[in-house]
């Protein structure tokens, strides 16, 4: 993470579109900047954050717009890893910049922001910190402004399963696997399922890419670039709650 934005910066500065892998850059001051640049530079940068890409969610999207299921209420995240503590890799390295939240908590953000009608403006957190400094474990709580709510439990040390939980009115939706999801099921409030598939999962990476050819042909829109700057705001936030500084920032 701590080498896009140099990058990112170069090839701008050289008329060239970017898809990055994901977390974009270190913090939002970085990507706010980035985002000036691509504008007067008349370019495209995007996240390759899957998320925003896979069919599966474009498709519960239409679901939730029908109706049938009724508003979002609250979202419930779940993302552990069992890393082990290995300080020099690029998890636990600060140098590197390690820490749950940029590395895996950016999926759950950004499935939440999917789904939320507006940024969360309203966050709590708590969080572990690995013996070099980044964090380890975190959870955090987020609602915005209509009301919606969401949890996040993330860790590097503990094996969690990767689910998205969709509480609505009328019922819930359930995505295993969420980075790369492929189906969900759907439980509605009087005991019948449904089970929604889109898309393959091995396919993940052509669907950024043409959804990035999308955004260089006429789309913008298409890579989701304000939901990543959302996101970036919520982690740099956590970040700087808790005091976890990486040697760019300092």
């Amino acid at each position: 993470h701590n080498t896009h934005y140099g990058f990112m910066k170069k090839a701008i500065l050289n008329k060239k579109h970017i898809l990055v892998e994901k977390s974009i850059t270190l913090n939002s001051d970085e990507l706010g900047e980035l985002i000036t640049l691509a504008e007067q530079n008349n370019v495209i940068i995007g996240e390759a954050m899957t998320v925003y890409h896979m069919p599966i969610y474009k498709k519960l999207n239409e679901i939730l717009k029908s109706g049938t299921l009724g508003r979002v209420n609250l979202i419930t995240m779940n993302f552990g890893s069992f890393k082990e503590y290995d300080m020099k890799n690029r998890f636990f390295n600060r140098s590197l910049a390690g820490g749950a939240m940029l590395d895996i908590g950016v999926y759950a953000l950004s499935v939440i922001r999917w789904f939320f009608d507006s940024k969360p403006d309203n966050i709590l957190s708590q969080l572990k910190t690995a013996p070099t400094g980044v964090d380890e474990q975190a959870s955090l709580l987020l609602s915005d402004k209509e009301g919606q709510m969401a949890t996040v439990m993330l860790s590097l040390h503990s094996k969690q399963p990767k689910r998205a939980m969709i509480s609505c009115e009328n019922g819930y939706i359930e995505i295993m696997e969420y980075p790369r999801a492929w189906e969900a099921k759907i439980t509605y409030t009087d005991g019948r399922t449904e089970l929604v598939s889109a898309g393959e999962n091995s396919d993940a990476l052509y669907y950024e890419i043409t959804d990035m050819e999308k955004a260089v042909n006429g789309d913008k829109n298409v890579m989701c670039l304000d939901y990543t700057a959302d996101v970036m705001k919520i982690m740099t936030r956590f970040r700087q709650e808790h005091g976890i500084i990486y040697p760019e920032e300092e």
